[in-house]
């Protein structure tokens, strides 16, 4: 169990957040993070006890962040279909911000690991819940009304992630260019905040909302 607060937790918390957003869960080194931070690793273990733990703490505090821009964002949006699209718009921005993280996670999840998917379930699911409201207030006028919640859960939120999930793996691998075209570009392309909303807009309408 991590120890109260105090200034060493804080700078080995801001240590490891650099670390994990650069470099991914598996470049998230506890010697590295101690290192940057100026702590030696008996205080690190003294805080947070192990690597895991630490890294719990750190995704809490990422995941609280977001959920703040989240409904800030959809409070200031007016129609139903705006506040939905304001909610997929935060949710790519927050895909593209853990996309060094967010691969490790799926594929924890992927192979059945209960530990991953509790945290995940306890802790990553509360935009789910929103989206699915805002969803709930539009699905009368959409093309798919008598489908359920669930479905258009399926058809709208994997557009906002996997394109940025799918990138950050590419990056990670060094791949340069797909069909030809530079992965520069296409990130350009795809995870600009103007990138961001016309994915979330084409998510819309392809449910006809």
């Amino acid at each position: 169990m991590a120890r109260p607060g105090s200034g060493t937790d804080l700078k080995l918390k801001a240590a490891g957040r650099k670390l994990l957003e650069e470099k991914g869960i598996t470049g998230l080194s506890v010697r590295e993070a101690c290192r940057l931070a100026g702590i030696n690793t008996g205080m690190f273990h003294y805080y947070f006890g192990s690597k895991e733990e630490f890294l719990k703490e750190i995704l809490k505090e990422i995941y609280a962040e977001f959920m703040l821009n989240f409904k800030a964002g959809v409070a200031v949006a007016g129609t139903p279909r705006a506040r939905l699209k304001a909610a997929l718009v935060e949710l790519g921005k927050f895909a593209l911000r853990i996309r060094q993280v967010a691969p490790m996670m799926f594929a924890d999840l992927a192979h059945g690991k209960k530990e991953a998917f509790a945290f995940v379930s306890g802790n990553f699911t509360e935009h789910i819940k929103h989206i699915s409201a805002l969803a709930e207030e539009c699905r009368p006028d959409s093309a798919v009304k008598g489908r359920s919640i669930p479905f258009l859960i399926a058809a709208i939120v994997p557009v906002m992630i996997f394109p940025v999930l799918i990138g950050g793996v590419l990056e990670r691998n060094g791949v340069k260019s797909i069909g030809g075209r530079e992965l520069e570009k296409l990130r350009e392309e795809l995870f600009s905040d103007q990138g961001i909303a016309e994915r979330a807009e084409v998510a819309l309408r392809g449910i006809g909302i």
